[in-house]
């Protein structure tokens, strides 16, 4: 009974798929090591392919927990489903998105209603330099990127803000429409 209550509540739900293509050209976050893909089995002598995959945790769509960034943080087996679902805040920066620019918690405000408690999902479309796209540019992908000021990330704690994302390569076909700005 308890499993059915659960299912349910996620027929409800409404998910978006926000995954980058992962292959051996991805490129991994500067100084970490790039995805290994290597077969020790192929099916015609073996009857079954196997692979050996290698990555460190900046390849890829990816989630940072907080032992990433401290030492008695959460590793990612900790963080319960709960805290990853929930209402969501979407909203296009792109206009004012530009190389090593900055977005403040006004920036955000003026364009989206942001509640205590929601995920914020940020786009600012440098998912065209991503390295599968036509105007691939790594550096600029990579580096260049907009990112927050200090008080965005006081202003996040503020919130309550879950957990906040710049989804990168699939966003355009995740189903998220972020031109005017809305709730999820």
């Amino acid at each position: 009974m308890k499993g059915e209550i659960k299912m349910k509540f996620f027929e409800k739900i409404k998910m978006y798929d926000l995954t980058q293509p992962l292959s051996h050209l991805t490129p991994a976050w500067p100084t970490y090591e790039p995805l290994q893909i290597k077969f020790f089995k192929r099916l015609a002598p073996n009857g079954a392919n196997g692979q050996l995959i290698t990555t460190s945790n900046h390849v890829g769509t990816h989630l940072d927990g907080s032992l990433h960034f401290c030492t008695h943080g959460r590793d990612i087996a900790s963080i319960p489903l709960n805290e990853l679902v929930g209402p969501t805040a979407v909203v296009d920066l792109s206009d004012i998105a530009e190389d090593y620019g900055i977005y403040t918690s006004k920036d955000i405000m003026e364009r989206v209603e942001v509640k205590k408690g929601d995920i914020l999902v940020i786009y600012t479309g440098y998912h065209r330099y991503s390295w599968d796209q036509p105007e691939a540019d790594e550096v600029r992908y990579m580096i260049k990127h907009p990112g927050p000021t200090m008080e965005f990330a006081n202003w996040c704690k503020e919130m309550d803000i879950k957990w906040f994302c710049r989804p990168s390569d699939e966003y355009q076909d995740s189903g998220l429409d972020a031109g005017t700005g809305k709730r999820m």
